[in-house]
């Protein structure tokens, strides 16, 4: 049986935590442990997510576990993700996105992005999936490889956005992140992918 391309990002997962994190982790924690050490304020979010141990292993060895963008991209693109999957996210993402945080934070975005929400096919992506909004948000958010994960999550973005998205990026590392809010979206992401 050939594995599908997400099995075989999970699998460069597990193999990259296997051999950086000395105690043994779920496939959930793994995916978590990767999108986390990917993302701006790495460090407080593994602190957050993770004890004591795993955590100091993952922050020594936060750059070889980053989740690459193409792992990021295969991982949530829906023509890769099943369907039971796809339930389990769309269930997880509908509370998230009541938080208040949440939708201040896609609020940003979307001002980050006027002439490529424009378009109808971005903003049909955008306003018709929390998944696509969670991908996009989480794009945002990645220390490397943010806009080429923007674009492939909404299907593009326009060049002269690119330098609004790149301020949206510079307010937030002035502000901060809201670590819990991050934090429960990339744990409800790696829970409902590794299920």
């Amino acid at each position: 049986m050939i594995a599908t391309p997400s099995q075989t990002v999970m699998a460069r997962v597990r193999e990259r935590v296997g051999r950086y994190i000395s105690t043994p982790v779920s496939d959930a924690d793994a995916l978590n442990l990767c999108l986390s050490c990917a993302t701006v304020e790495s460090d407080a979010l593994l602190e957050l997510s993770h004890d004591r141990i795993v955590c100091s292993e993952a922050m020594i060895n936060a750059s070889k576990l980053a989740l690459l963008p193409e792992e990021f991209d295969t991982l949530l693109c829906d023509a890769t993700m099943t369907g039971p999957r796809r339930k389990a996210l769309a269930l997880a993402l509908r509370d998230l996105e009541e938080d208040d945080e949440c939708k201040r934070r896609h609020g940003a975005i979307e001002a980050a992005l006027p002439l490529t929400m424009t378009e109808a096919v971005q903003r049909q992506r955008w306003q018709e999936s929390a998944r696509v909004r969670m991908r996009v948000s989480l794009a945002v958010l990645r220390k490397e490889g943010h806009i080429e994960c923007l674009e492939t999550a909404l299907g593009g973005v326009l060049q002269s956005d690119h330098r609004l998205v790149e301020d949206l990026r510079a307010a937030t590392e002035e502000e901060g992140i809201d670590i819990i809010s991050v934090a429960s979206a990339i744990g409800a992401v790696s829970h409902a992918l590794s299920s």
